[in-house]
């Protein structure tokens, strides 16, 4: 009798304490719950997520019909420090012509806890909205409503696609905890497909084969479930963290239906070569093309060396052509349409260009790619559809030269960030594919200077410029191009203490961008006694090493070869004299990747330090985690010294 009691209030804890995957179930549990236990101070977690997706052969029509069926629950512990993505739903469509894909059932709810019952706040109809990005692509959004702390959000809705030969990413890990995150794939067996998984960590994974109702062949059923996911906390020197989450995505590989003709679709990096090169909206837009010869011999004229004549032609695209922002790595207007209307999409435009080096007798050749926000190429699993862009790529005296004229602050070799996206590929007039390394090769550079006055009081009056060239004021010129105010709030953000007078000043012929400021009365030392103690880094000091972890499996993204150097200048207060300064310091990573220079020197009534930091390299292998945590390390200890002033 005591064991069969015992087994019943067993399964009561279990009943009360489970968890309820559906929708519309939001437990008072879960409302008064006050922190994650997977990440305490996470501001919120994912309870759950599921997607069910369901892949359907008609042979009668013979067609094929995929169903995504999504649902989730968030559990959000301080709003404002939940970042937006999580505060809303947005949802995105392929959209092309006729063939379109559609959403049903996009539902949101707020739950709240009021007086000890739970309030329902619906997101209405009225509120959600369509955003047109382009022709190919529609966003259907919402934002939740009435979010408090302590608020669980609920979203649900249904794809119909007549896509299937890629079933897109879905992601298990995410920058909050995941309590329980579950997919469900379904599809019948003569649909053949590989998963591509990424991230470190790994579920539970299992497959089953069940008769499928009312035809003569089975479908094969894969479930992924992944419980109490850690959080991927953001770190230094990751273009896109996505790469590391724990993630999966599916391709189609082969169709094989009795009485229908079986499609091979799996394929190497050489054979999507020879295909993209016998593709017409690729290699077949660079035959030809003798509307350009006129044009190109303009441009040419008087210009012998090819380096310079490649030089000639990219400004001449840059300037003269503008980049829809849609990315492809195929042609959407070509190149004919694309010279005579100034626009097209990625692959159009630099297309172009490449066309247009030929005609110049310069070897040059399309390079296929996969931007930072579409991941890295997964280089064991070769696919057409995980490239997205198209940039040039010239091979001049055995060397290569890559181009990407849809940026015009961009230079030779020196590649916006959404292109440096670890390798790609060059496929050459033959079909022949070479993988090549997207980097920058250029030397970029940040220069600080500051010239300040140090009270009695420990407080400091002064000015500060920062000067950016290469690759950082590409990058600056592109974000503050997107949106100015929001550019300024952000790069004031890292300061503590009131501006005066802030200024940008640009020179893009130099690619320079100028960076300028006044302060007032800010407080940087501490006065002890007769003594006065400041570092003399003032509000520049690295405190905090930005590699957190012990180790990581990813490489270190740098973007370019980077030199960054500071030199601050103070007055020393009327009646005090140098006690003591602190000791210079020199110190590089093993093989030269990397040093450090630190200096500080007592310069007629001045303070004047000198610090240079390098890196000799865009990308470095994980295996320099440790020696590169080790470097800022040495670098925080060499800042944190001090300038002692003693009064007379």
């Amino acid at each position: 009798m005591k064991t069969k009691i015992s087994l019943i209030l067993f399964i009561f804890f279990i009943s009360v304490h489970a968890q309820d995957y559906r929708f519309g179930k939001v437990s008072k549990e879960e409302l008064t719950k006050e922190r994650s236990t997977i990440d305490s101070e996470s501001p919120a977690e994912v309870l759950y997520e599921k997607i069910y997706i369901n892949l359907e052969f008609s042979p009668m029509e013979k067609k094929l019909y995929t169903t995504k069926e999504v649902e989730g629950r968030i559990k959000i512990y301080n709003k404002n420090n939940t970042g937006e993505d999580h505060l809303k739903q947005e949802v995105q469509l392929y959209t092309p012509n006729s063939t379109r894909e559609k959403i049903s059932g996009f539902k949101g709810i707020t739950y709240n806890l009021e007086n000890g019952k739970i309030v329902e706040t619906k997101v209405n109809g009225s509120d959600i909205f369509t955003e047109e990005v382009n022709k190919y692509w529609t966003i259907e959004k919402f934002a939740f409503a009435n979010i408090k702390d302590g608020s669980v959000l609920e979203y649900k809705y249904t794809i119909q696609s007549p896509y299937h030969r890629e079933i897109s990413r879905w992601y298990f890990q995410q920058d909050i905890p995941v309590v329980y995150s579950e997919l469900i794939f379904r599809r019948p067996e003569f649909m053949i497909y590989s998963p591509d998984e990424r991230g470190e960590i790994r579920g539970k994974i299992t497959s089953a084969q069940t008769p499928a109702a009312g035809y003569n062949f089975n479908n094969i059923t894969s479930t992924y479930i992944y419980e109490n996911v850690k959080p991927l906390k953001s770190e230094p020197f990751v273009f896109n963290p996505n790469n590391l989450k724990a993630s999966v995505r599916f391709e189609l590989m082969k169709f094989e239906y009795p009485g229908y003709i079986t499609e091979n679709y799996s394929a190497t990096w050489a054979q999507i070569g020879k295909d993209l090169n016998n593709l017409s909206e690729l290699g077949g837009q660079l035959n030809g093309n003798s509307f350009l010869d006129e044009t190109v011999q303009s441009i040419t004229a008087g210009i012998n060396s090819p380096l310079e004549k490649t030089q000639a032609i990219f400004d001449f695209v840059k300037n003269n052509y503008i980049w829809n922002h849609y990315n492809s790595f195929i042609a959407d207007n070509g190149v004919r349409k694309t010279f005579k209307d100034k626009t097209g999409n990625s692959a159009d435009i630099n297309l172009l260009l490449i066309a247009m080096l030929q005609k110049a007798g310069v070897p040059a050749d399309p390079v296929v790619l996969s931007t930072l926000n579409n991941l890295m190429i997964n280089y064991t699993f070769p696919s057409i559809t995980g490239l997205n862009f198209l940039i040039a790529g010239a091979e001049i005296n055995n060397q290569l030269y890559l181009m990407d004229a849809t940026e015009k602050l961009s230079k030779i070799n020196m590649l916006p960030l959404r292109d440096l996206n670890h390798r790609g590929f060059k496929i050459s007039g033959n079909g022949s594919v070479r993988e090549i390394s997207l980097t920058n090769y250029s030397l970029s550079n940040i220069k600080e200077v500051i010239g300040a006055e140090l009270s009695s009081d420990g407080t400091i009056s002064g000015t500060y410029m920062e000067t950016k060239d290469e690759y950082f004021a590409m990058t600056d010129n592109m974000d503050r191009k997107d949106d100015p105010a929001e550019f300024e709030k952000d790069y004031l953000s890292d300061y503590k203490f009131d501006i005066d007078n802030f200024k940008i000043d640009e020179n893009l012929e130099k690619g320079i961008v100028r960076y300028s400021f006044k302060f007032q009365d800010v407080s940087v030392g501490e006065a002890i006694g007769n003594k006065l103690l400041i570092n003399p880094l003032l509000f520049t000091q690295l405190t905090k090493n930005s590699f957190q972890y012990e180790k990581r499996s990813y490489p270190l993204e740098f973007g370019s070869l980077i030199s960054k150097s500071k030199t601050i200048k103070i007055r020393i207060p009327e009646g005090y004299t140098v006690e003591s300064i602190p000791e210079a310091k020199q110190f590089v990573v093993e093989g030269n990747i990397a040093g450090y220079l630190y200096k500080v020197e007592e310069q007629d009534g001045y303070i004047v330090l000198s610090t240079i930091y390098q890196i000799g390299q865009s990308i470095l292998p994980a295996s320099y985690y440790k020696p590169m945590k080790d470097f800022e390390n040495q670098q925080i200890n060499s800042e944190s010294q001090q300038v002692v002033l003693v009064k007379k």
